[in-house]
């Protein structure tokens, strides 16, 4: 957290934090539109992009439910259909019987690769005409803030 206060406004703060769901939302809405075409379901396109770029490691199961932003219950249901359509598969992780590894099939692989290239030319055409530096900056104050967020939620619960 920060050791000393900003000069930024409280109504530019509110400003940068009320427009992060609003873009969120819309940004989601066109990729599924850049995705339509793959007949999957939005959360599987998620899932199977996370998984195919994690390689022969694959992903907790638990890691990929929290990164596509569902409950586990929920990724257990994506999961069997991505595991019916051998795109995904999940195998017993090696250090904890408990956990799941969810790892891409070549299927999978093949089809993230094309999905993902979809969302590149989509974010080409999106922002490929701002400047690399304002991009740059952007993702490393999104990041922070997410760590601060994160830092503050630890501190909550552990009672600071």
């Amino acid at each position: 957290m920060p050791t000393h206060r900003s000069v930024v406004s409280a109504a530019t703060l509110f400003e940068f934090t009320n427009a992060l769901q609003p873009v969120r939302r819309i940004w989601v809405q066109a990729v599924n539109m850049a995705l339509a075409d793959f007949g999957l379901p939005a959360s599987l396109t998620s899932a199977l992009i996370l998984a195919a770029r994690r390689g022969e490691e694959g992903i907790r199961q638990n890691a990929l439910a929290e990164e596509v932003g569902v409950n586990p219950g929920a990724m257990v249901r994506i999961l069997d259909q991505a595991e019916a359509a051998d795109l995904l598969e999940r195998r017993d992780s090696p250090d904890d019987r408990r956990a799941k590894i969810i790892q891409a099939l070549p299927k999978g692989r093949e089809i993230a690769r094309k999905m993902e290239k979809a969302v590149d030319e989509l974010r080409a055409g999106i922002l490929g005409d701002l400047p690399s530096q304002d991009i740059e900056t952007t993702t490393r104050t999104l990041r922070l803030f997410e760590a601060r967020i994160g830092q503050y939620l630890q501190q909550e619960r552990s009672g600071r």
